[in-house]
């Protein structure tokens, strides 16, 4: 990494403070992220978002989700706000 955004600890207690109890270990974390590197090499972000929703077994809409990246992919402020508590998850409306 390049050091400019948190650190992999950070990273983890982040994800922890947002669901409310410990779900990861930054050794945990620093796996699926190698194995999202991978998927990324082999197949882009469309392997990626199949990966994690494999490991974090997701029950997510893939569609949704890749707006969602897409969204912060363009504004990764909104990632961080999020991840932050300063912002929820945009959720679509039916």
């Amino acid at each position: 990494m390049s050091g400019t955004g948190p650190s992999m600890r950070d990273l983890a207690q982040m994800i922890n403070s947002v669901m409310g109890h410990k779900v990861l270990t930054e050794q945990q974390l620093e796996q699926i992220m190698r194995g999202a590197k991978r998927a990324h090499d082999q197949g882009g972000m469309n392997a990626v978002l199949a990966y994690l929703m494999k490991v974090t077994q997701a029950d997510v809409d893939l569609k949704e989700l890749k707006q969602f990246a897409n969204n912060v992919k363009s504004n990764p402020d909104l990632g961080k706000d999020i991840l932050q508590g300063k912002k929820g998850i945009p959720r679509k409306r039916k």
